[in-house]
């Protein structure tokens, strides 16, 4: 019995942390001009002033590691917004006015 309570527990835990590994949904500034579309396979569409770029993303922590050809930016996630450099905010679409 005790076994198979260790295995529940085992299962339970990795069932839990693939949870955060993910984001989908799309985000957006206040202003439509940037917008990150996430799929929950790990790729991202970026599109700003009407220009896309496809990248990939990944979780760490409250963080999100977005990377492209073009480089690097790291968003902090609070909740169902994203955060990111020079004031950034992006919130979920369906969520936008």
């Amino acid at each position: 019995m005790r076994t198979q309570a260790k295995w529940v527990w085992l299962v339970s835990a990795l069932a839990l942390s693939a949870c955060g590994d993910y984001l989908s949904g799309t985000y957006s500034d206040g202003a439509g001009v940037t917008q990150y579309e996430f799929t929950d396979n790990g790729n991202v569409n970026i599109s700003v002033l009407g220009s896309d770029v496809a990248a990939e993303y990944r979780i760490d922590g409250d963080k999100v590691v977005v990377s492209s050809a073009q480089g690097t930016v790291v968003l902090t996630r609070r909740g169902d917004r994203l955060y990111g450099p020079m004031g950034l905010q992006l919130t979920r679409k369906s969520d936008n006015p």
